[in-house]
């Protein structure tokens, strides 16, 4: 009953699954939405993503004032900027985009239109930090995006809260109450404090299934892009990226799911001695499937992709022709781990027009999955801005 009431924005403009099928409306969201500090409560994030319109002041009311995280939480930790990089449990693949770049750099030239590119590429690196900032400013005071601004920080590990008790003044403000500390149990039995302004929130499967309506969550830039799927791909996932040319991004959650750590839910007793669930081996029958698939039109970049990431697996698809699409299902079905997608990306180059990205979308929910995909993110700059422009209308009177 609840969707019906989730459903933010279910224009005719935008894709939705075919009627009359047992799938639910997706909801389109800009990645805003889930940068704000909903604290693991699924009431909260409905009331940040979803709430009625009203102005910023009271949104930033309910998302970001006084809340505590609850036991069970999963939580991202990101690294202190005091702390030293661990190269195995923080982000990898620098060097990986770092190539990737030099490579399409060194393309580009030998088409001629390699020079206006390049220069492109470099001040969008050199800018990055600009655009990090700009980013991360939309759905959160400034001053205190300024002070932390977590998109910047490295990820660690995952990690379930144990308690968020510690005492803050109720007159102190949002960037000291940030500070305080709160216990948490990494994968292997650990306990830690950790400032809250160190953690991120995960959205579960269980959490999304039970609370919210399956989530379109749209992105202008590559990095934020990645970051939102490693956040919310979690190992009881199985991830897809549509127009994964080298298979950067689907390594990159590979690896997270592998070494970020499987927190249980309920921490097993430790007068039974019991393994934690992430070293349990276990054949299951999935021991020959894989947990994430690049999918790309490419023959060149499909090839570079199986041979620099044998843990994954890419395929030679055009998602925008049925019958390959279908063929796409039907490998899934086989060798994915749930047999379906639950969190799909899509990638089809940030500057394309908007109608090729929606078309793509659509042709997702029109497909008959075995499990409907519960997130489906989109890298697309036009799309992204058209949302804002909706929410304007919305908050205007308009539908978004």
């Amino acid at each position: 009953a609840h969707t019906t009431n989730l459903t933010m924005s279910t224009s005719s403009t935008l894709p939705q699954p075919p009627q009359g099928g047992n799938e639910q409306p997706y909801s389109y969201v800009p990645y805003d939405g889930l940068e704000t500090d909903w604290l693991g409560d699924e009431q909260r994030l409905r009331s940040c993503l979803i709430n009625s319109p009203s102005s910023e002041s009271n949104d930033k009311a309910n998302c970001n004032h006084g809340g505590r995280y609850a036991p069970g939480t999963l939580v991202w930790v990101l690294l202190s900027k005091k702390k030293p990089k661990d190269a195995q449990n923080c982000n990898s693949g620098f060097h990986d985009t770092a190539l990737h770049k030099k490579r399409r750099n060194k393309k580009n030239k030998g088409s001629g239109s390699g020079d206006a590119e390049s220069e492109e590429s470099n001040q969008a690196s050199s800018s990055k930090q600009n655009i990090d900032d700009q980013n991360n400013d939309h759905g959160h005071e400034s001053n205190q995006a300024t002070l932390y601004n977590r998109s910047k920080k490295e990820f660690f590990l995952r990690a379930r809260v144990i308690s968020d008790d510690e005492v803050v003044n109720d007159e102190t403000s949002e960037q000291e109450r940030s500070k305080r500390r709160v216990l948490v149990r990494y994968s292997k039995g650990a306990t830690y404090r950790v400032r809250a302004y160190n953690l991120l929130s995960v959205l579960e499967p269980s959490v999304h299934k039970d609370a919210l309506p399956p989530l379109v969550v749209v992105t202008p830039e590559t990095h934020i892009y990645r970051r939102i799927a490693k956040v919310h791909t979690t190992p009881e996932d199985s991830f897809m990226e549509i127009g994964c040319d080298y298979g950067i991004t689907v390594d990159k959650i590979q690896t997270s799911i592998e070494e970020a750590g499987n927190v249980p839910k309920e921490w097993p007793s430790e007068t039974k001695n019991e393994v934690p669930i992430d070293e349990k081996k276990e054949d299951d029958g999935n021991s020959a499937r894989v947990s994430c698939v690049g999918v790309d039109r490419s023959i060149e970049s499909i090839d570079i992709a199986n041979e620099r990431y044998p843990k994954c697996r890419f395929l030679l698809v055009n998602v925008l022709v049925p019958e390959e699409m279908d063929t796409l299902r039907t490998t899934c079905e086989s060798s994915l781990q749930g047999e379906a997608p639950s969190i799909i990306c899509v990638d089809i180059n940030g500057n394309r027009e908007i109608d090729g990205v929606l078309r793509c979308v659509q042709m997702i929910m029109n497909e008959k999955w075995k499990r409907q995909p519960r997130m489906i993110i989109v890298k697309s700059r036009f799309l992204y801005w058209d949302l804002k422009e909706r929410k304007k209308s919305k908050n205007n009177g308009g539908v978004y």
